[in-house]
């Protein structure tokens, strides 16, 4: 393995442990209470969701669980502004890699295809389909980031991921609100 390569995989480790270790300390302590996070959502005034939909746009880049933030929107903010900010910030989580891999790619004379053949089957509906494609991996796999570094590199629109993503990431950020909603 490359160096560079193990000098990344040390540093995520350490801000993963770091990470869990600062969250284990506030819970241990009493410090991350319901009470706690609701009085510091409050001082944060209207910018607490748009602060929210920003963590949960860079937890996509860091390959985080964007179910994770749906259901921690649903708790903060209730039903209907939990709603508006899982949908908005999930569906910005999935576009802005997607938008991002794309300004970075290299041109590339024939895209690359996937080695597993079901795989490979469902990016051969890319070409022919990709408005259905992109709607049923997204159904299937919700807030991935890789399946949108992939789709980059692929010959999709813009217009045809966002609207696939857009019509399937409501009935998941939808049921994932009555879900959480029953735990309550």
């Amino acid at each position: 393995m490359p160096r560079s390569r193990l000098a990344w995989r040390l540093l995520i480790g350490i801000l993963v442990a770091a990470s869990v270790a600062g969250g284990l300390y506030l819970w241990r302590t009493g410090n991350m209470t319901p009470a706690a996070v609701q009085a510091w959502l409050e001082s944060l005034g209207p910018a607490a969701p748009l602060i929210f939909v920003a963590a949960f746009v860079a937890g996509a880049f860091l390959g985080m669980p964007g179910m994770m933030f749906v259901v921690g929107g649903r708790l903060a903010f209730g039903p209907y502004v939990g709603f508006l900010v899982g949908y908005g910030g999930g569906l910005l989580a999935v576009l802005a890699p997607f938008v991002m891999a794309r300004l970075l790619r290299r041109a590339v004379s024939e895209p690359k295809r996937p080695r597993n053949r079901w795989v490979a089957r469902a990016f051969d509906q890319i070409e022919h389909r990709p408005f259905r494609a992109v709607l049923v991996m997204r159904l299937v796999v919700w807030f991935n980031a890789p399946l949108s570094y992939a789709l980059a590199i692929t010959e999709i629109r813009l217009r045809d991921y966002a609207a696939g993503c857009a019509v399937a990431l409501a009935p998941v950020v939808a049921l994932a609100m009555i879900a959480t909603g029953w735990f309550m």
